[in-house]
C-alpha cells in the first residue's frame, strides 16, 4: 500500500533535515515565485521537493506551494549547519523520550503555522540557535509559539524598542503577546497618627493621614522575549521593567 501523502512529506522532510546538504539553498526567497519552486534546478536534489513535485502532478493547490516555500526557507536558514550536527542534535531529543512528538513532525507543525516564508526563516534562526546550544529545546518551543503569533510589524517594533524604557502606552496590545510577563504589586496602606497641632494647623477634622502605595502592575520581558532579543538583536543586554499605569 502506498503511504499517504502526509506520511511521505513527513519522512521526506526528516530525511532532508537530518541528511541533506543544504549549502546550495542560498536563495532570496523574496524574489522567487511559488510556481518556480517545483521547477528550479537548485531544489531538484532536495528530497522534500520531489514529494511536492509528485503532488503537483495531481494538482497542488496554493496552500501546498506556499507550505513548500516556507519549508525551503526554513531549511535555507540551516544551510550553515552540517547534516551531521543537525542529525546528532535531533536524534538526542527524539531518543530522550521526553517529548511525544518527534522533532521533525513538530517542526512541520510550526512551519505550517508561520504567516509567511519570512516567519519560517526566523523559526530557522531559533532552531539554529538550539542546535548551536545557545538556547534549550524548551526555549525553542516556547519562543516559536510566541513568534508565529505576532505580526512582522510587532516583531520589528519589539526588537527596536524592547531594549529601551517602554511606557504602558508603548506596550499596548503586546502585553498579552507572550513577549512580556506581568506581576502585581500588592496594595500597601499606611496610617499615620498626627498630633492635634497639625490637625488644627491644617484645618482638618480627622486625626489620621493615610498613604496608599502599590496596586499597579509591573511588566518585564518574558523568557520568550529574552530569547528573541538574544537571537535577533546583538545589542540586547538585559530585560527592562515596564510600569503600567494604575487604572482610574
Amino acid at each position: 500500500m502506498t503511504p499517504p501523502i502526509e506520511e511521505n512529506i513527513q519522512n521526506s522532510f526528516d530525511s532532508t533535515l537530518k541528511n541533506a546538504n543544504l549549502e546550495s539553498l542560498a536563495i532570496d526567497f523574496g524574489e522567487l515565485g511559488i510556481d518556480s519552486l517545483l521547477g528550479d534546478s537548485v531544489f531538484k536534489n532536495v528530497p522534500i521537493v520531489s514529494i511536492f513535485i509528485s503532488l503537483a502532478k495531481f494538482g497542488a493547490n496554493i496552500h501546498d506551494k506556499l507550505f513548500l516555500k516556507k519549508i525551503l526557507s526554513f531549511l535555507c536558514g540551516l544551510k550553515d549547519i552540517s547534516a551531521e550536527d543537525r542529525g546528532r542534535v535531533i536524534k538526542s531529543i527524539d531518543d530522550s523520550k521526553k517529548y511525544r512528538v518527534k522533532v521533525g513532525e513538530k517542526l512541520l507543525y510550526i512551519i505550517d503555522s508561520c504567516h509567511d516564508f519570512e516567519n519560517s526563516e526566523r523559526v530557522a534562526q531559533l532552531f539554529k540557535a538550539f542546535i548551536e546550544e545557545k538556547i534549550s529545546y524548551e526555549d525553542f518551543l516556547e519562543t516559536t509559539n510566541v513568534l508565529v503569533k505576532i505580526t512582522d510589524r510587532d516583531f520589528k517594533w519589539f526588537l527596536k524598542n524592547a531594549k529601551n524604557y517602554l511606557s504602558a502606552e508603548d506596550v499596548g496590545s503586546l502585553i498579552g503577546s507572550g513577549l512580556f510577563d506581568l506581576s502585581y504589586n500588592p496594595i500597601d496602606i499606611r496610617v499615620k497618627d498626627e498630633d492635634d497641632y497639625k490637625i488644627l494647623r491644617d484645618g482638618r477634622g480627622d486625626k489620621y493621614k493615610t498613604e496608599v502605595d502599590g496596586g499597579d502592575m509591573d511588566t518585564t520581558i518574558s523568557r520568550a522575549g529574552e530569547v528573541i532579543m538574544e537571537v535577533f538583536n546583538s545589542e540586547y543586554k538585559k530585560p527592562r521593567i515596564v510600569k503600567l499605569q494604575k487604572s482610574a
